[in-house]
């Protein structure tokens, strides 16, 4: 158990704004949500939340952002979420990761990864860094999905502050 969880809630800190901006191939997408604690912790804007893994026992936190262009969704694969460098690439099998004007981007090909760096974990909320490299999916049709471009979108300059984590 994290030393400031608050089973049932987010962790005990209480900064103003929490934000979110990043470039896909170089168009800035940027959100931010004043009173971030305020939020509920299973219908947020910009959070973090601990969830058990569909089908399994084992536990995961999802950063999620929801904005005007679209949504990103990063999941931590891990039972215990602390300051370090989680990365996701294509061997461990398809991921979503980010609608963008409607357009729906994956980890997918072989040389796609994405990569969330959390630099800070104070009082229940996480700050850091992030970059990657997304292929398209062109048309959703499970099993037989179909991608475009492989590698052809571009996570660059991300940045998360002050992201509550919900319990």
């Amino acid at each position: 158990m994290i030393a400031d969880q608050n089973p049932g809630t987010q962790g005990g800190g209480s900064p103003s704004v929490a934000s979110m901006t990043y470039a896909v191939n170089g168009t800035t997408v940027s959100a931010s949500v004043n009173d971030p604690d305020g939020q509920s912790p299973t219908a947020y804007q910009l959070g973090c939340s601990k969830m058990l893994y569909p089908g399994t026992n084992s536990t995961i936190y999802s950063l999620d952002l929801l904005s005007t262009t679209g949504e990103l969704a990063f999941t931590f694969f891990t039972d215990s979420l602390k300051v370090g460098n989680y990365i996701y690439t294509s061997i461990y099998g398809d991921m979503y990761v980010l609608s963008y004007n409607g357009a729906d981007e994956y980890v997918h090909a072989a040389k796609d990864s994405i990569s969330f760096n959390i630099t800070s974990y104070t009082k229940g909320h996480i700050s850091g860094d992030f970059s990657g490299r997304l292929t398209p999916m062109v048309t959703a049709g499970y099993p037989t999905n179909t991608y475009g471009a492989p590698g052809s979108v571009l996570i660059t300059k991300g940045v998360f502050k002050n992201i509550p984590v919900f319990y």
